[in-house]
């Protein structure tokens, strides 16, 4: 029988051994807004679907590209909220507010995770208006929590406008002011 330290040890060079083979290339695959369903096509050898999962998701925290909670507002301060509106110039003014704080300052709010646990058949309705590719990047996605807040990269801005445009639901958008906190 194993003692603990062996356990640490052993978990510890197993994830070592998978960041070096396959890490990285997660890494970057995510970055460039690559589903896990696609990840797992580009990887040189089969990495089982959990693990590509749990690194995704990792990163995606990690770089703050995923966050579980908007920064308090002294760390943050002048967030802005955007509601997005079935309106002609809603992907204008969202570029636009996109431009004025950046876009590692804009976030969605994102409830798939609620939706996950609880009405898997509402989720898939709403997303019923995305290609399957994005619909793979949402569902690939473990979320954490019931609502957590994406950043609005290429692929969730993407997302996001057709979500708006196409379904019922409030979409919100945030813009975070900063002047200290959030990196």
């Amino acid at each position: 029988m194993k003692d603990g330290n062996e356990n640490y040890f052993e978990a510890a060079l197993s994830d070592f051994v998978f960041d070096v083979a396959a890490g990285g290339s997660i890494r970057h695959l995510t970055d460039r807004g690559y589903s896990v369903e696609q990840i797992m096509r580009e990887l040189s050898y089969p990495v089982p679907r959990a693990r590509v999962e749990k690194a995704v998701y990792r990163h995606l925290i990690q770089s703050q590209i995923l966050l579980s909670e908007l920064p308090e507002e002294e760390e943050a301060p002048g967030i802005k909220l955007l509601h997005g509106k079935k309106e002609a110039q809603f992907p204008k003014t969202l570029m636009e507010a996109i431009a004025e704080d950046g876009e590692e300052n804009a976030y969605m709010e994102c409830p798939f995770g609620r939706w996950i646990k609880k009405d898997e058949k509402q989720l898939m309705q709403i997303l019923s208006c995305l290609t399957n590719r994005e619909r793979e990047y949402i569902l690939g996605i473990p979320w954490g929590q019931d609502v957590m807040y994406h950043r609005l990269n290429g692929r969730m801005r993407e997302i996001g406008i057709k979500l708006v445009k196409n379904t019922e639901w409030e979409w919100k958008f945030y813009f975070l002011k900063r002047k200290a906190g959030l990196r």
